[in-house]
């Protein structure tokens, strides 16, 4: 009796170690899939801050007058191209009559915006009985401007979809 007391007893012990066992299993297998996630997920950000990143220098380089740098950086690194909602694109050189001397201010880009989705509303304005009038300028597609069109025109307060509002001093 007291050898299948013991025996019954050792068999319990077992049990709990087994059981435990998977427990603990369970658990790191719990943890490594966490840090998996944890993994892809900073994979994520870190692709989205480059992303971000190349969003705000191609709005820096605009606001400085400097469409060579977007179209530079575009050159050199596809993700930038890829992740930019426009192209940028040296027009063949134009020489004007009044300059005299070579002046990036008035070298001629061509803008194309890739997403039409994000030129959203261009204009907006009261036509006579006082209704607001929307209006979406085609041009904004394919264009032609200059470093110092691009800077002096950056300038303003921007309303996004969200209603925030940024500005450009």
């Amino acid at each position: 009796m007291e050898n299948t007391k013991k025996a019954v007893e050792l068999a319990e012990k077992e049990l709990l170690k087994e059981k435990e066992r998977e427990q603990i299993e369970t658990i790191k297998k719990v943890i490594k899939a966490t840090f998996e996630k944890i993994e892809t997920k900073e994979g994520e950000r870190k692709k989205l801050d480059k992303e971000i990143r190349t969003l705000k220098q191609d709005i820096d380089n605009i606001r400085a007058g400097r469409l060579d740098l977007i179209a530079e950086r575009q050159e050199k690194d596809e993700d930038a191209k890829r992740t930019s909602i426009i192209i940028i694109e040296k027009v063949k050189e134009e020489h004007h009559h009044y300059h005299y001397h070579y002046d990036r201010w008035y070298e001629p880009w061509k803008i194309t915006l890739k997403y039409p989705e994000y030129s959203g509303i261009i204009w907006n304005s009261n036509n006579l009985s006082g209704n607001s009038v929307y209006g979406y300028d085609d041009r904004i597609y394919n264009t032609t401007i200059t470093n110092s069109v691009a800077k002096m025109a950056s300038l303003g307060s921007y309303v996004l979809n969200s209603g925030t509002v940024k500005s450009i001093n």
